[in-house]
């Protein structure tokens, strides 16, 4: 009984209380986008973008993509509930499952509403529990077999802090400046072995990584 109480009392904060906070706190922040070009040229040539973003950088990720329909993988755990109800005040489609649980699932689910809705889908390729920036196969597999470009996301922060966790999460401080980046389209290759989506892994993981130094650089002007 108290437990029941505690998830309700946890899921009401999610739904009426979290979001107008992260409302104010996103509109405290100053944010630059750079090469935005490259998600206008997919939506011009019809292309649905598969958008990466470290899991450290989720929060901004996600608040900067408000409204925009974007479907995004959340955890079946409790804790999953509580991030769904406040994606869909700011806009976003939750698919439960991970790479640990629901995991086959939700990549059907992912895959259908890109084939079927034109949907667009957001990825922590390196969650939800690690190892740290380092890219899984699930996001290479779906580019794969739809044909949909991924496009990285990094950012970076002029005030923050991090977590102790094992994502070193990034929590931005009120009223910092913010650049977020995007890199070009990456197009994965229908019917690949797995060595080769391994490849493409290891590959994707480098240029996002060089992207948060390039995010840091336009920081700094």
């Amino acid at each position: 009984m108290i437990k029941r109480l505690k998830m309700k009392f946890f899921l009401f904060l999610a739904k009426i209380v979290v979001p107008p906070l992260l409302m104010l706190y996103r509109y405290s922040l100053s944010i630059k986008i750079y090469h935005r070009n490259f998600v206008l040229g997919c939506h011009q040539r019809g292309e649905q973008i598969i958008y990466t973003v470290w899991h450290e950088n989720m929060i901004l990720g996600l608040l900067a993509h408000k409204n925009q329909g974007v479907h995004v993988l959340v955890s079946q755990h409790f804790d999953g509930e509580i991030i769904a109800n406040i994606l869909k005040v700011f806009g976003f489609k939750s698919i439960r499952g991970s790479s640990t649980r629901g995991g086959k699932e939700a990549f059907a689910q992912m895959k259908q509403k890109m084939e079927r809705e034109q949907g667009e889908v957001a990825f922590t390729p390196d969650g939800p529990r690690g190892p740290r920036r380092e890219v899984k196969l699930g996001i290479i597999r779906l580019a794969s077999k739809t044909g949909a470009p991924i496009i990285p996301v990094a950012i970076a922060a002029s005030s923050f802090k991090r977590l102790n966790s094992w994502d070193r999460m990034l929590i931005i401080l009120p009223f910092a400046r913010c650049t977020l980046v995007y890199h070009e389209p990456i197009y994965v290759p229908a019917n690949i072995d797995t060595q080769t989506l391994k490849d493409h892994a290891q590959r994707l993981t480098l240029i996002t990584n060089e992207l948060e130094k390039e995010a840091e650089r336009c920081l700094l002007g």
